[in-house]
């Protein structure tokens, strides 16, 4: 009975986190809204490094890099998020205002390419801190996915 008891409290202990987590609130301050930089994300990345077989000063790189990629790809989130309030009031006029769509399209390109050229740069980066080896695993992984081939053993 009292395992019964210890179960049912467990997995309403679960179903609370696992709800909590859901709407989004939790209370590590240093989370934020990068999923990738805590997390899951970072579980990919150690297991990429793990593969990869980097050294310490090839990790400090590549996580630099990828939090960089990641922090830019946060800030277009934003940009877009705010376009939202644009686009309905060009919607909600009697007419469509047509100016007001094609800016926020403008600023859209002009994020999107940020976050290009910011992506370009720390690719860069990677790729002349890796070795041949490794740039093969890398792309291997990439060409077949993290829960492709490319994560198991190396031939």
């Amino acid at each position: 009975m009292f395992g019964f008891l210890f179960g049912t409290a467990c997995l309403l202990g679960l179903t609370a986190t696992m709800a909590r987590g859901r709407h989004g609130h939790h209370h590590c301050h240093d989370r934020g809204e990068r999923g990738f930089r805590f997390g899951r994300g970072r579980f990919f990345l150690n297991r990429l490094l793990d593969r990869l077989d980097t050294t310490p000063g090839q990790e400090k790189v590549i996580r630099e890099a990828v939090d960089t990629v990641f922090e830019e790809l946060h800030s277009a989130k934003r940009e877009f998020r705010g376009t939202r309030g644009d686009i309905a009031s060009a919607i909600r006029d009697e007419d469509l205002n047509r100016a007001a769509v094609e800016e926020v399209f403008h600023r859209h390109d002009r994020v999107i390419g940020h976050v290009r050229e910011v992506a370009l740069s720390e690719f860069a980066k990677v790729h002349e801190t890796l070795d041949d080896r490794q740039r093969k695993i890398l792309a291997d992984i990439l060409e077949s996915g993290p829960f492709g081939r490319g994560f198991g053993r190396y031939r």
